[in-house]
């Protein structure tokens, strides 16, 4: 076996078993299975909240994660295709526009968010009071903007938990058999 291919049967053992640990430290009854991403393990709350603060707050209190942010498309895609799979209709994710109507920053890094794949006439900011991001899972896991804070609206939260991969030091190639034998002579 190659040292490359030892390396990545190494992540990807690295990958599960830090999923069981998600999948351990989660109540499951309060949450859907989690899912693997890339460096990433996602869950989704069965409790719903009227505050993105209570949401954020409930990630980081079960399984130390926060609610997912949106980095690449290939993401979007993955979390799109893991929320529809619940048909949830309203799932709390990073980002708000608070600050600037249509221009979104993440809650927790203040990275500037820019992938997004809209529900139809989205965002609109209803109400003018839309300053927060929810993935609609009976629709395809669209993008909504919803507000961040009412009682008559609640959501599920999906967090997502950061893998930490270590580096694996370079192996020096190990000598053939055959070499070994001849030294021994």
């Amino acid at each position: 076996m190659s040292v490359s291919a030892f390396a990545v049967i190494l992540l990807s053992a690295i990958n599960v078993i830090s999923a069981r640990v998600i999948q351990e430290s989660l109540d499951i009854p309060k949450a859907y299975p989690p899912m693997n991403g890339i460096n990433k393990v996602y869950y989704i709350s069965k409790a719903k909240f009227v505050s993105y603060t209570e949401a954020s707050k409930w990630c980081s209190q079960n399984g130390g994660g926060y609610p997912a942010e949106i980095d690449t498309a290939e993401e979007l895609g993955l979390i799109e295709k893991y929320a529809s799979s619940t048909n949830l209709r309203r799932i709390f994710i990073a980002g708000t526009d608070a600050k600037k109507d249509g221009v979104f920053f993440s809650q927790r890094t203040g990275a500037f968010i820019h992938i997004f794949n809209w529900v139809n006439r989205e965002p609109n900011n209803y109400g003018g009071v839309e300053d927060c991001l929810e993935l609609n899972g009976s629709k395809e896991g669209r993008v909504n903007d919803t507000p961040c804070n009412r009682a008559s609206i609640s959501h599920n939260v999906l967090c997502e938990f950061d893998v930490v991969q270590e580096e694996i030091p370079e192996i020096p190639e190990i000598l053939e058999i055959p070499e070994i034998l001849e030294i021994a002579q």
